[in-house]
């Protein structure tokens, strides 16, 4: 077997649609209909310019997510990273997003980076390799 990439991240959220206002915002990812629809779960894809569903979201349930609590930090999963373009105009946009953003610009392995937090309290790292 050989991986060739991280296929998707799996959100449990109790602010769905903060959840998904903040992805389309920041990433521009486009809101489409989630698959656990069919099976009770309320949720949103949130797709890439290729139509890949990179962030799934799931609006939490009593019975199904025992045990996960949205808001908590990452603990274990320390943040979620994205490869990015458009390293100016996506720090203005982090910066009306989550007013505690961070920005590393080239002093480690040449790569011009923000950190912000997203509504349930994930860690995200955006990376700008060409900027």
């Amino acid at each position: 077997m050989a991986v060739h990439g991280l296929d998707h991240v799996n959100i449990v959220t109790d602010h769905l649609e903060d959840t998904v206002r903040f992805y389309a915002q920041l990433l521009g990812l486009e809101r489409r209909q989630s698959m656990g629809a069919t099976m009770g779960f309320n949720g949103a894809w949130m797709c890439d310019t290729s139509g890949h569903a990179i962030v799934h979201l799931v609006e939490r349930r009593p019975q199904g997510h025992e045990g996960h609590e949205p808001g908590l930090p990452t603990a274990a999963v320390h943040h979620v990273a994205f490869k990015a373009e458009g390293f100016a105009d996506t720090l203005a946009l982090a910066r009306e997003l989550d007013p505690t953003v961070r920005v590393n610009d080239r002093q480690f392995v040449g790569l011009r980076q923000i950190f912000l937090t997203d509504p349930n309290n994930i860690n995200i790292e955006l990376n700008f390799a060409e900027d």
